[in-house]
C-alpha cells in the first residue's frame, strides 16, 4: 500500500462517539443552563456546578484529540466576550454594591464565559453540535414539563413559574430553542427521534401559550418570519409545514386569555409599560437606565448592580427616602440598558460587538461548505435572532444560555474551517503514524 493510500485511509472521519468529556459537559449544561438541580431538588448536590466545570477543564487539558484545540481565543466572538468579562471585573471597585458584584462575577458571569470556551473547544465536528442541539431540546422540554406540573396560574391567566426562570425567561428560551427542532428533524433522525421531537414541540408550545409573554410572542413571529423567508438548505414546503405546525399547536393549546393579552401589543400606549404610565414600567426604567449610563459612562454602576441603582439613585427613590419609604429595586428588562448602565459606554459597545460578531461568524459559515454546517449555521442564526428579539424585554445580558449558544457558534466555526477539516481524527491503530505518513508500506 502506497503513502497516499495509507494517508487517505488514516484521515477518513469516523462517527463521533460519546466520550467522558462529552458526558461531563452534558451534565454541566443541564446544571448550569437548565438548572436541573432546581427542577429536581432530590438530585441537588452542593458544589456540583463547580465540580463539573473543573472536571471539563481537566479533561480538555488531558485530551489528545487534535480536533479539540484550546485556540478559541482567536475567534472575534471570544475576544468580545473576554473584553466584557474584563470590564465587569474592573467595575467591581466602583460598584454601588462591590461585594455583590464580585460574587456575581466569580459565581455567575465567569462561569458563563468559561462554559462558552469549553463548549467551543470540545467540538470535534458537526456530530458533537448535533448532540448539543438534542441537549437543548431535552433541557427546555424538561423545564416546560416541570413548570406545567408545579406552576400555578395567576389572575391574568399567566403561568407562575416556580423555578429559576420566570415566565418571560421561559418563553425566551422556548423561542430560542425551537429552530433546533427543525434542524434535528432532518436525517439521520428516524421515526422514534421525530416522535420525540413532536412530543417535545407540543409540550413547549403548550407552556409557551401559558406564559403570556408578549416579548416571547414577538420573538416567535420574527423567528417564524426568518424560517420562512431567510432560511436556506431545507425545502420551502418543509419549513412552511414546520411553522404552520407550531402555529397550530399554539392556537390549539393556548387559552383565550393568552390571545387577549397578546392583542394589547396593538395598543402599546395603553399599557402600563408605556412612558409616563407607571414609575416601574419598562420605558421609565429604560429612561433611568440611560441616565445611569450617562452619569457613570466609564465603568457604570457596577456589574449586577442595576437594581441597587434603582433603589438608591433613581429620582423616585430619593424622593421617597424623605418619607422613610423605599423604591422598588427593578431589573433593567433590557440587556442593552442593563449592560450600558452596569458597565458603561464601553461595555455597551462590547456587548453590541459580541452579538454582531456572532452573526457575522454564522454568516461566514452559511456561505461556505460543507452543506451540513451551513444548515446548522442557519438554525443557530434563527436561535440567536429569537434570543435577541425576546431578550429585548428581559434582563439576560449575562445569561448562561446566551453563552452556551455563543459557544456552539464558535465551535461550529472551528468545525467548518478548512484547517479543522484537514485534521486527522485518529490514525489506524494498527499502523505506526510516523511510518504511515512518511513512506509506503509493503
Amino acid at each position: 500500500m502506497g503513502t497516499a493510500e495509507c494517508t487517505a485511509s488514516a484521515v477518513t472521519p469516523r462517527r463521533l462517539r460519546w466520550d467522558t468529556l462529552q458526558v461531563v459537559l452534558a451534565l454541566l449544561v443541564f446544571v448550569q443552563v437548565w438548572r436541573i438541580h432546581d427542577l429536581l431538588p432530590g438530585i441537588a448536590m452542593p458544589g456540583l456546578p463547580v465540580l463539573c466545570t473543573l472536571a471539563v477543564l481537566f479533561l480538555l487539558v488531558l485530551d489528545q484529540d487534535p480536533r479539540r484545540r484550546l485556540d478559541s481565543l482567536k475567534q472575534p466572538v471570544v475576544r468580545a466576550a473576554l473584553v466584557l468579562l474584563l470590564l465587569a471585573t474592573l467595575s467591581i471597585p466602583g460598584s454601588l454594591y462591590p461585594r455583590y458584584s464580585a460574587i456575581f462575577v466569580v459565581k455567575d458571569y465567569m462561569r458563563s464565559v468559561a462554559l462558552m470556551l469549553m463548549i467551543a473547544a470540545s467540538i470535534r465536528g458537526v456530530g458533537d453540535l448535533r448532540r448539543l442541539a438534542w441537549l437543548q431540546i431535552v433541557g427546555v422540554t424538561l423545564c416546560c414539563a416541570v413548570s406545567l406540573a408545579r406552576g400555578q396560574v395567576d389572575a391574568d391567566g399567566r403561568l407562575v413559574v416556580l423555578t429559576y426562570y420566570n415566565s418571560n425567561d421561559l418563553a425566551l428560551l422556548i423561542v430560542s430553542t425551537l429552530p433546533l427542532t427543525l434542524y434535528l428533524w432532518r436525517r439521520p433522525t428516524g421515526l422514534v427521534g421525530r416522535a420525540v421531537l413532536l412530543a417535545a414541540a407540543s409540550c413547549v408550545m403548550m407552556t409557551f401559550g401559558r406564559t403570556g409573554s408578549r416579548g416571547g410572542f414577538l420573538a416567535f413571529v420574527v423567528v417564524a418570519g426568518y424560517l420562512l423567508a431567510g432560511f436556506r438548505g431545507i425545502a420551502t414546503s418543509k419549513r412552511v409545514a414546520a411553522v404552520a405546525l407550531l402555529a397550530i399547536l399554539l392556537v390549539a393549546l393556548a387559552s383565550d386569555r393568552y390571545f387577549t393579552r397578546i392583542q394589547t401589543i396593538l395598543n402599546p400606549s395603553a399599557d402600563y409599560n408605556w412612558r409616563g404610565k407607571s414609575e416601574t414600567g419598562r420605558m421609565e426604567i429604560w429612561k433611568r437606565g440611560i441616565d445611569y449610563m450617562m452619569t457613570y459612562p466609564v465603568l457604570g454602576v457596577g456589574v449586577g448592580a442595576f437594581p441597587v441603582a434603582e433603589g438608591t439613585l433613581a429620582p423616585e427613590a430619593r424622593e421617597l427616602r424623605w418619607y422613610g419609604k423605599g423604591f422598588r429595586w427593578s431589573a433593567a428588562h433590557n440587556p442593552f440598558i442593563q449592560i450600558g448602565a452596569e458597565l458603561g459606554v464601553l461595555g455597551l459597545i462590547a456587548f453590541v460587538a459580541l452579538l454582531v460578531r456572532a452573526f457575522r461568524t454564522l454568516s461566514k459559515v452559511r456561505r461556505g461548505p460543507p452543506a451540513e454546517s451551513a444548515v446548522l449555521a442557519q438554525s443557530l442564526t434563527a436561535c440567536l435572532v429569537g434570543f435577541v428579539v425576546g431578550a429585548f424585554f428581559s434582563s439576560v445580558a449575562y445569561a448562561a444560555y446566551l453563552y452556551m449558544l455563543l459557544g456552539m457558534i464558535v465551535g461550529l466555526a472551528r468545525a467548518a474551517s478548512p484547517r479543522q477539516a484537514h485534521v486527522p481524527p485518529t490514525l489506524d491503530p494498527g499502523v505506526p503514524p510516523r511510518l504511515c505518513l512518511t513512506r509506503g508500506l509493503t
